[in-house]
């Protein structure tokens, strides 16, 4: 028997398993395409000279310790700050996963006022990006904000 055989014994005698399998099919390759296709235009983004601010919010500066986060199809990426009286006392590590790409480097670093977690990214053994998620404090607000840009570039105040 070869393949179109049994898809067609799996279809006469399971309907539903033909279904079934035809659904997950169709599911997994919308799941790969949209995948693909968000992750070549995160690519395409970064590859600017410049760097691209992807995500910014503002929020409450409140005592506590605070998640930062941001998410995208290929990367996930957050940290963690501790606030207290407005100042940034600690900040550490959080979760971080990618799809696509290996994490070169991570590095978390804080003053009283701003808070850095930066990642260098390579695709196939290449440099490919720099992300840098950070928080910053301005009287009782919290800037939030991801940033990315090609490694070796830094950014210019």
């Amino acid at each position: 028997m070869n393949a179109p055989d049994v898809l067609q014994n799996i279809r006469s005698k399971h309907p539903v398993a033909y279904l079934v399998l035809y659904l997950f099919v169709g599911w997994a390759l919308l799941v790969v395409i949209t995948h693909a296709i968000a992750f070549g235009a995160e690519l395409l983004i970064a590859s600017s000279d410049q760097p691209i601010v992807k995500w910014e919010a503002t929020d409450e500066c409140t005592d506590g310790t605070r998640t930062i986060y941001y998410n995208s199809p290929s990367l996930y990426q957050e940290f963690k700050v501790k606030i207290k009286d407005s100042k940034i006392v600690d900040a550490e590590l959080g979760s971080l996963s990618t799809i696509g790409a290996t994490v070169n480097a991570e590095q978390v670093e804080h003053t009283d006022s701003h808070a850095t977690y930066r990642i260098d990214l390579s695709i196939l053994g290449r440099p490919s990006r720099t992300c840098l998620l950070e928080c910053e404090i301005h009287g009782t607000a919290l800037h939030m904000s991801e940033i990315q840009m090609r490694p070796g570039k830094e950014i210019s105040s």
